[in-house]
């Protein structure tokens, strides 16, 4: 079955009970291209269209129609210092960097102290990716990085998409769901706020080439993110496809599918997918940059991933676990060994996500079901302080039964942090429809002062006053759990989730009013406008209070009025 059929339910018959829950992905290399390309034909034999900066240009076969660019055009050794056009190319060229596509340099501690300046929003190089560009990486530890000041404007259409991934995915055509890890992914360093600098270091310290002294170190090859500045602009990414990406340099050293340094709220993500990933779909490690209309599927650890001070929006998020993945979502405030209560603090709001995950456990599902070594996989987890808001969100699995690993997981790992929040209506969640055999799940309990076991959190996702028209469905009530809500196409391939279409395993209707994410009012900043506070309950204002989220009238991701995945994406 088609994987664009997990969001189908068995409400388009008259019960839930007889559906099979069997999925599998599409082969990555079988993305229907139909991007318009104007200048059609192959180019003259003396135009070279390949990038170019200066006198440097990369060097076009005529009979491949492809563009190569060495390591002497550009490397993590060598980056862009110049503004960039990486052009569409005639008949789907391709363009082939043979080494890492670095833009901008670097400024670390010992720079800055040496006098460098860091560059700030918009002085750094600009990286331009016209819309239907496909660009390959050659090998694993190459990967596109955008330094602090420097931006990327990936501005494709629904029609033209723009395509990262490897060699082996668009010239071999041999990739497969299980080939994560072909290149390194998008990493984009911000001058944001993160809580791995302390107060002391983000201080202004009365020099525009030098504004504060905090550097914090990137996973995957040395460069720097962090500062003061949460608004900043690292560019534009829109329809983007970021395809069997990852590198793994130790563990808990690692690049994912699009990586987000202390990126800031300026910053526009919307319509990117990321597909086949060695470690996470999206990270963002602290900064305050919001994600619209994001693809996850089959990533080999978490697909979405925050912490390090995040404070962000996301609205419209599928996350789909082929076979081997971990978490939907994973959240903390800190890594393990630094206190959860560590500021600035971190919180996700998330409207209209959809989290279909798979019941496999840490290494299994076969070869070609592309098993992985981070985890089970699981629904969205809160743990080391992280805070959360959830709304209008579908969480459930693709196996029979709907058998699952825990589908909603709070964790206190050191302190009481996790929990605390949520009782005390920082965190919560609303209009959400859980249908797992796992449903919730307390985990150090022993740290909490506010939920006793996994029976207490239940309660509160259910009956809790702040948390209002949340349906949880397990296995512990016969007949409350069908099957599986999870069909192959029946009478329409548009017939997505809605509220108005839950029944439970006796065909009884489940009603789960929306809610309207437009009145939330935007988290505050503190006196200087740098730091979220994240620490206090949401505040409701009128309907289109937000400066981000759009009133909608469907939970889950997508709906038959809205389907913003079709045409576009690759592996549903």
């Amino acid at each position: 079955m088609n994987v664009k059929t997990l969001l189908s339910l068995c409400a388009l018959t008259a019960t839930l009970a007889a559906c099979g829950g069997d999925i599998e992905l599409s082969p990555s290399n079988t993305t229907v291209d139909n991007r318009v390309i104007t200048n059609d034909g192959t180019p003259a034999a003396d135009v070279n269209p390949c990038a170019q900066y200066g006198a440097t240009q990369g060097t076009f076969s005529s009979a491949s129609g492809n563009c190569s660019y060495s390591s002497s055009f550009v490397s993590d050794t060598n980056p862009l210092t110049e503004n960039l056009l990486i052009p569409a190319l005639a008949n789907n060229g391709i363009h082939i960097f043979e080494d890492s596509l670095w833009v901008g340099n670097d400024v670390d501690l010992n720079a800055a102290n040496a006098g460098v300046a860091v560059p700030q929003a918009g002085q750094g190089p600009k990286l331009t990716i016209e819309a239907g560009t496909r660009i390959a990486f050659a090998a694993p530890d190459t990967y596109l990085r955008i330094a602090r000041g420097s931006q990327l404007i990936a501005d494709g259409t629904a029609a033209a998409p723009i395509i990262l991934s490897a060699i082996g995915d668009l010239i071999d055509g041999t990739a497969t769901p299980a080939d994560r890890g072909l290149w390194g992914g998008i990493q984009i360093n911000g001058n944001g706020v993160t809580n791995k600098c302390t107060d002391d270091q983000r201080a202004a310290l009365g020099s525009t080439s030098t504004p504060h002294n905090c550097h914090v170190t990137a996973e995957g090859r040395p460069s720097t993110y962090g500062g003061t500045n949460n608004t900043e602009s690292s560019g534009t990414l829109r329809y983007l496809v970021i395809k069997h990406a990852g590198f793994e340099v130790v563990d808990g050293d690692e690049l994912n599918g699009l990586t987000l340094n202390a990126v800031g709220s300026g910053t526009t993500i919307e319509f990117v997918q990321t597909y086949t990933t060695l470690d996470d779909g999206f990270e963002m490690f602290g900064g305050a940059v919001n994600l619209k209309n994001i693809v996850a599927v089959n990533a080999g650890d978490d697909s979405i991933d925050y912490s390090e001070g995040y404070a962000g929006n996301i609205q419209f998020a599928l996350v789909v676990h082929s076979a081997g993945s971990n978490r939907c979502i994973e959240g903390d405030n800190t890594g393990g060994g630094r206190a959860d209560n560590l500021e600035p603090l971190t919180k996700l709001r998330i409207s209209n996500l959809t989290c279909i995950t798979s019941n496999v456990d840490e290494g299994a599902g076969g070869v070609l079901n592309a098993p992985t070594s981070k985890g089970d996989s699981e629904g969205p987890l809160f743990r080391e302080g992280a805070y959360f808001e959830l709304y209008n969100s579908i969480i459930t699995s693709n196996a029979d039964g709907m058998a699952s690993n825990e589908c909603i997981e709070v964790a206190d790992s050191e302190g009481p942090e996790t929990s605390d929040a949520a009782n005390n209506g920082i965190s919560t969640i609303k209009s959400t429809f859980v249908a797992c055999t796992e449903t919730i799940k307390m985990s150090n309990h022993a740290n909490s002062t506010a939920f006793a076991d996994s029976s207490a959190l239940a309660d509160w996702v259910i009956n809790d006053m702040e948390n209002t028209d949340n349906v949880a469905l397990d296995d512990t009530i016969a007949g409350d759990l069908p099957a599986t809500i999870i069909i192959g196409l029946a009478d329409s391939d548009t017939a997505y989730i809605t509220a108005a279409a839950f029944t439970n395993g006796n065909s009884g209707a489940i009603n789960i009013p929306v809610y309207d994410v437009s009145t939330l009012e935007d988290m505050p900043a503190d006196a200087n406008t740098t730091v979220i506070t994240v620490n206090t309950p949401p505040v409701e204002g009128a309907s289109g209070s937000s400066s981000f989220f759009e009133q909608v009238d469907f939970i889950g991701a997508v709906s038959a009025d809205n389907d913003w995945v079709s045409g576009w994406t690759v592996g549903l």
